[in-house]
């Protein structure tokens, strides 16, 4: 059975162009929050542990 490649309709480019918004937004985002973390944590062991907490990572692209 062989699976036919579709033109994209409006609505399906619409959702994906959304879906990759979001996903640049998320981004920024977490990196927003790596940056406030990293200003207020004592040292390299709290900024880990503090990352970790929110499922974040220093210097890692999201």
């Amino acid at each position: 059975m062989r699976s036919e490649r579709r033109p994209l309709s409006a609505e399906t480019s619409e959702f994906a162009r959304a879906r990759v918004s979001a996903e640049q937004d998320l981004r920024v985002q977490q990196e927003h929050a790596v940056r406030t973390v990293a200003g207020h944590a004592h040292d390299v062991d709290d900024l880990r542990g503090l990352l970790a907490m929110l499922g974040l990572e220093a210097g890692a692209r999201v």
